[in-house]
C-alpha cells in the first residue's frame, strides 16, 4: 500500500503501519518547517519581551525596588504593550515581565523584584 509522505509529498510504502515519512530528512525537514512558523509569529513578542526584561535588569542590578519615570523607560525603548503574566499586589492584578512587577503609580512606575 501506498501512501505520501507528508513533507515531499512523493509516494512511498511504509515499513511501519505508522510511517507518514518517506524518510528521516523529510520527517526532520517537516517539523522544523512547522516550528519555524511558529517562532517566526512569536518574534515580534519575545524580541519586545527580552529588551524590556535586559532594561529591568540592568536598571535593578543590586535592587529591590525602583521607581521610574514613564518617560525615562520609553526612552531607553521600554515596551508597556506586553508582559508576561499578572501577579497579585495588595489585593490587586499587577503587570508582570517574569520576576519583575511593574505598578504604575502617579510619581512614576514602581517596579519591585519578588
Amino acid at each position: 500500500m501506498e501512501i505520501q509522505c507528508l513533507y515531499s509529498g512523493e509516494g512511498f510504502n511504509p515499513i511501519r503501519s505508522n510511517q507518514k515519512f518517506a524518510s528521516t530528512k523529510n520527517r526532520i525537514s517537516y517539523h522544523n518547517a512547522k516550528l519555524k512558523k511558529v517562532r517566526d509569529a512569536r518574534a515580534s513578542i519575545d524580541n519586545k519581551l527580552h529588551k524590556n526584561y535586559l532594561i529591568l535588569l540592568e536598571l535593578m542590578k543590586d535592587k529591590t525596588k525602583g521607581i521610574f519615570h514613564k518617560q525615562f523607560l520609553k526612552g531607553k525603548g521600554y515596551s508597556f504593550n506586553v508582559l508576561t503574566h499578572y501577579e497579585e499586589y495588595k489585593n490587586k492584578n499587577r503587570h508582570a515581565i517574569y520576576d519583575f512587577l511593574i505598578i504604575e503609580e502617579v510619581n512614576g512606575i514602581q517596579i519591585i523584584r519578588y
